[in-house]
């Protein structure tokens, strides 16, 4: 008994390996999850649990000193974990190796290829659900390290003077093992579903279509969750004891009983799950006996007020009566006093025990729930392909509405290899010469050209990616600043615009004004209102006007996208009608992908 009440030794080295290594859980998951698009804030709280759990394992107990340094390093590994996240993004984009890539973190920050808000949002978030998971593991910890010795009437036997006999029931969790694992899984089945069609969001340009169909998948889960919740509330009662005293079923938590410092018989308070009769050893166990005894004693004279907190840990059956058996419980009514009754479930957990006359034993492990399973499956198929029809429904989408996908305050697609940006000190000529189809992409028409970024927007000198029309000849206006390049009938010229005050709706209409105050022949009846989605800071007009004595009809869809700290990125996408040919509806599909926009299709006119 002695070492019970002694506290347990601290091995610091042991523990700190410990929380490395349960850190690491956190690191891969955050990782993964980063990977499929999302936000991994979540996986903080996996980091927080596992490098504090990690060191209470390995370090023999979880002491002030073992949370700071338990603290200290999740701190540290959430930061590294965050930074690989995107280190992995970047490498896969760009083909690079993920060391490398890890390393030009900071200068891809700087360049503006990794967009600093949503870098340092994430990490933010990610410190936040840390936080949560860390909080109440540090609190359990110091507290199961804190607590005094264990009273020493605790000591006592079982069978107390005046005490009748009594016998316990103690339920085997694992009997309702089958019930719990099948009730889950029905619960969850339509989990896979909703994350694939969440993943297939991202790559797919019928967005809404998938979006609504994981969302009525989601919606499945909520609901088999509440189908779910009887199963494994009646798994969770197989973790209390059943005592029978003088004829009387009396149910004890000992989870709740534990927490009481006259009645405590283990520092074990269960950090991870509830305290199971299992998780004691022999002397813990004639110590709950005691305790459950003397409580039933306490009771049944009416020495404790009913509605005390021993009353709600400890808890008589009185005048049971079963109304109702099925495979895995015995359904009935108790008396609570003033001719008031309240339903009770006795799982089929507990060995030699029934729990009234002309009733059998529980002789084994109750089946498996596989008719919920088949209702999972069903209500996933149904909700799923209701709400992917719905989404068809709403899947056209209006002239230039940006595409839900990607949000346009990220970099809109990933830097090729190399880029300018990450190189570092290129000259114009360098930059001119990697001009090249942008096939990291998966276009077939489409030029990736570096233009420069105005001094100012970026910490150094660096570039910034423009997509244009692939030609064998791309413009460089304004001494590199801008470019322009046309081919199958589609001239897009693309710039940085510094913009002080305003929005992009400024931005676009500046360029409007600019048009005007050219003296360009406007069609009015051909030429919209500025379209401004606030949302995404990204504003789109479309702009019809002449050329030559009006024998020549210009289309041109003017854009802007707001990129980091008061510049925009700039376009103008011009139609030449007389100059498309048979790739031209090709390379419009692909200006609609890289610009996150829905283009409109204009027919071709004849030479002449």
């Amino acid at each position: 008994m002695e070492q019970e009440t002694k506290k347990r030794r601290e091995n610091v080295v042991a523990g700190v390996v410990g929380a490395f290594l349960g850190s690491l859980i956190g690191v891969a998951c955050t990782v993964i999850v980063g990977q499929l698009g999302y936000t991994a804030a979540f996986t903080g709280l996996i980091m927080a649990v596992g490098a504090l759990k990690g060191y209470e394992l390995m370090g023999g107990t979880l002491s002030k000193k073992g949370a700071a340094i338990s603290c200290v390093l999740v701190l540290v590994m959430t930061w590294f974990a965050h930074r690989l996240t995107w280190a992995v993004a970047v490498a896969i984009a760009a083909e690079l190796n993920v060391f490398s890539c890890f390393q030009a973190v900071p200068n891809l920050l700087d360049a503006g290829v990794i967009e600093s808000r949503a870098y340092w949002a994430d990490l933010v978030l990610l410190y936040v659900f840390t936080l949560v998971g860390a909080v109440p593991m540090i609190v359990a910890g110091l507290r199961s390290a804190a607590m005094p010795d264990l009273p020493q009437n605790g000591t006592a036997s079982p069978q107390e003077p005046g005490t009748p006999d009594a016998v316990f029931y103690v339920g085997e969790v694992k009997w309702m093992r089958p019930l719990k694992r099948s009730a889950l899984l029905a619960a969850l089945v339509a989990a896979v579903p909703m994350v694939v069609l969440l993943v297939l969001c991202i790559y797919n340009d019928a967005a809404i279509t998938y979006s609504l169909a994981s969302l009525g998948c989601a919606a499945a889960v909520f609901i088999m969750l509440g189908f779910a919740l009887p199963c494994t509330r009646l798994t969770n009662c197989a973790t209390l004891l059943l005592v029978r005293v003088n004829g009387t079923l009396w149910k004890v938590s000992p989870s709740m009983l534990n927490t009481m410092d006259t009645y405590r018989f283990t520092k074990k308070i269960g950090v991870v799950r509830v305290l199971q009769w299992d998780m004691l050893n022999e002397e813990e166990r004639e110590r709950a006996k005691a305790s459950a005894l003397r409580a039933i004693n306490l009771l049944a004279g009416g020495q404790v007020m009913p509605g005390s907190n021993l009353s709600l840990a400890v808890t008589p059956l009185t005048n049971l009566r079963i109304d109702k058996e099925t495979k895995w419980a015995w359904k009935g009514v108790y008396s609570t006093g003033g001719g008031k009754e309240k339903k009770v479930s006795i799982p089929k957990a507990y060995p030699n025990f029934a729990p009234g006359p002309g009733l059998e034993p529980a002789e084994g492990p109750v089946p498996a729930r596989w008719d919920l399973l088949a209702v999972g499956l069903l209500l996933t198929a149904i909700l799923g392909f209701v709400g992917g029809g719905f989404g068809k429904m709403l899947g056209g989408s209006q002239l230039g509405a940006p595409s839900p996908a990607p949000s346009p305050s990220h970099t809109q697609a990933p830097a090729p290899t190399p880029t300018p940006d990450a190189v570092g000190a290129v000259t114009d000529e360098e930059a001119r010469a990697l001009f090249h189809l942008a096939d990291e992409l998966g276009c077939d028409y489409i030029g990736t050209g570096y233009i420069k970024a105005p001094e100012g927007m970026l910490t150094r000198a660096g570039y910034v990616d423009a997509y244009v029309p692939y030609s064998d000849a791309p413009e460089y206006l304004d001494g590199g600043y801008g470019i322009r390049s046309a081919a199958h009938g589609m001239e897009v010229t693309v710039n940085i615009t510094p913009q002080t005050s305003g929005n992009a709706e400024t931005v676009v209409d500046s360029a409007y004004g600019l048009l005007e105050s050219a003296g360009v022949d406007i069609y009015e009846d051909g030429t919209s209102e500025t379209e401004y989605f606030e949302e995404y800071d990204i504003a789109v007009k479309r702009v019809t006007y002449y050329e030559e004595n009006r024998t020549r009809v210009r289309i041109a869809v003017l854009y802007a996208d707001y990129k980091q700290d008061g510049y925009y990125l700039s376009a103008a996408i011009v139609y030449q009608p007389e100059l498309m040919d048979e790739d031209y509806l090709a390379l419009l599909a692909e200006l609609s992908d890289v610009y996150a926009l829905s283009l409109p299709e204009i027919p071709p006119m004849d030479q002449a």
